[in-house]
């Protein structure tokens, strides 16, 4: 090998390694500004959300200053105070109230007040500073409290000034407390700021002591923020111990907007293209070999398709042929035996007795008949092969006439009801009595032989729709299709047949653009609807 050809892989070897070289400085440029970004996009989050607030608490409290110039009386169980707090409390599904307090702290009137809390003295912490601040201000927010005066969960509480006569004084204070729960409104718009898959990232809102008024983790909610240093919380964004933590104050009530997310967890979406810059390197090396094992790959899977093909067309078959054997032998051995019956005592036989014999000859003969032209007709569709010959026809006669040609020596176990005069419908007559014949046979051999099978047709929509019903055992919802499936027998396999009956009568109808299903009715009742677009009535023509 001459020094040039030794030299060439050497080359590109150390080009490919130069542009890698390049490509993972200019990554690592671009992760760092990216994470720059991404930090102030977060941040730019965290503002918008405390400012979003700000402004929605300072909009709902200035409505609500209003309420203390009213003439409140303060004066323990009065009865105009009372009336006035009742109009305020108009959900029933409530869990926290408000209440009335006079110049002494004294709670005066409320609505869900707590036992014995009525003439009790407010005294909760923060209401000391509640009052001076109520002196200059029309609004108050209190911190949370362990319990509230009307309820025993966790609350936090704005009080609005009663000012006195004289300016700069205070009479009293309206008091409306806020359950700190779950399933809070406001606890589930925060909740909904968390990402969707599980993750460190948690919002929280914070009180003037710290304390969690909501929260999207799933814990912490009216609990002290013992993770986070709230003395030193600052506007903006700063790291502790790995992890980022992103401040926003929300100066009308005091609150504090936290986001915290570990850093590593927080810039990993920026880290991936690292990894894909190292893949790239690898894969420069491995192409060659990959698409040899992808060519391989493909031929092993067209390999193992064609053998699962073949091993289901082996099952198939199999089963074919053991429920057509096996469905097969009874017939055949009632005709055989019956005429071997006759031909061996038609002497001693009577003339009822032969009639009887070659009888029973025959209906095995039309069931071996039977079996054979739905085993015939399952082959045809399959192979593209089953022919219909389409004409306008009046479906509620093809009833009538499957019907009068089922089980000729029972007419009165088949009950129709035929709303219309006529359903006409575009079809082929001698397929669609195939499917009427497989449905009344379906049901008579799955229904009690003293019980009635209902038929009836009427127009819905544009469509024909024909139900059969019988009073068999009911199909379990997972096998409701699963009955019209090849080879499927009964509603639980104990019924006789080669199982193709339903499978051929949905084929058909669906053939005809229609659509067939089975359903459960009242009580025990099986029933089968088949619908088929309906076609206007032909018009007749008469001579004048």
């Amino acid at each position: 090998m001459s020094l040039r050809e030794r030299l060439v892989p050497l080359i590109a070897a150390a080009a490919v390694l130069g542009v890698a070289a390049v490509v993972v400085l200019m990554l690592r440029s671009a992760q760092a500004d990216g994470i720059d970004a991404l930090e102030d996009a977060k941040l730019a989050q965290v503002s918008t959300t405390a400012s979003s607030f700000d402004a929605r608490v300072e909009s709902s409290l200035g409505s609500v200053a209003a309420l203390g110039a009213r003439p409140w009386e303060l004066k323990q169980g009065s009865a105009a105070d009372q009336a006035v707090l009742d109009t305020y409390a108009i959900d029933p599904q409530a869990r926290s109230g408000l209440f009335l307090v006079d110049a002494d702290d004294t709670i005066t009137s409320g609505v869900l007040l707590q036992p014995d809390r009525l003439g009790s003295t407010f005294d909760d912490p923060g209401w000391a500073a509640a009052k001076e601040q109520l002196l200059t201000t029309p609004v108050a927010v209190l911190p949370i409290t362990a319990t509230g005066v009307t309820t025993d969960l966790p609350t936090y509480a704005f009080a609005i000034a009663i000012p006195g006569t004289t300016p700069g004084t205070l009479r009293g204070a309206f008091i409306f407390e806020t359950a700190v729960t779950e399933d809070s409104t406001f606890n589930q718009e925060i909740q909904a700021l968390a990402d969707k898959e599980e993750s460190s990232a948690t919002w929280r809102f914070l009180d003037s002591n710290g304390v969690v008024v909501a929260t999207s983790a799933s814990s912490g909610l009216g609990e002290m923020a013992t993770d986070l240093d709230v003395g030193s919380l600052d506007e903006g964004r700063s790291t502790d111990d790995g992890r980022l933590v992103f401040v926003a104050d929300v100066d009308s009530v005091g609150w504090t907007v936290v986001f915290t997310q570990e850093r590593d967890e927080f810039v990993a979406p920026l880290a991936g293209p690292l990894r894909v810059a190292g893949l790239v390197l690898v894969l420069l090396m491995l192409a060659v070999g990959l698409l040899l094992v992808g060519n391989l790959i493909r031929r092993l899977r067209h390999a193992q398709e064609e053998e699962r093909r073949l091993r289901e067309l082996a099952r198939s078959q199999e089963e074919f042929i053991s429920v057509v054997s096996h469905e097969l032998r009874t017939p055949v051995a009632g005709v055989l035996g019956f005429l071997q019956t006759t031909l061996d005592h038609w002497e001693l036989m009577g003339e009822q007795e032969r009639l009887t014999a070659v009888r029973r000859a025959f209906v095995n003969a039309r069931r071996l008949q039977a079996m054979t032209r739905d085993v015939l007709d399952t082959e045809s569709i399959e192979a593209g092969r089953f022919d219909y010959t389409m004409v306008d026809l009046d479906l509620a006669a093809e009833v009538n006439t499957a019907v009068e040609g089922f089980l000729g020596g029972a007419p009165d176990q088949v009950q129709v009801d035929v709303s219309a005069d006529h359903v006409h419908v575009n079809g082929d007559p001698d397929r669609l009595q195939q499917v009427l014949a497989n449905l009344l046979d379906n049901a008579r051999k799955n229904a009690p032989s003293d019980s009635a099978i209902r038929v009836s047709l009427d127009q819905v929509d544009g469509k024909a729709r024909l139900v059969v019903e019988d009073d068999g055992g009911g199909i379990d919802p997972d096998q409701m299709e699963r009955i019209f499936e090849k080879f499927v027998r009964g509603r639980d396999g104990t019924v006789t047949g080669t199982g193709l009956g339903l499978y051929i009568s949905r084929r058909i109808v669906e053939a005809h653009g229609g659509r067939v299903w089975a359903e459960r009715a009242s009580g025990d009742k099986t029933r089968f609807v088949v619908e088929l677009p309906s076609q206007e009535a032909p018009v007749v023509l008469t001579e004048a």
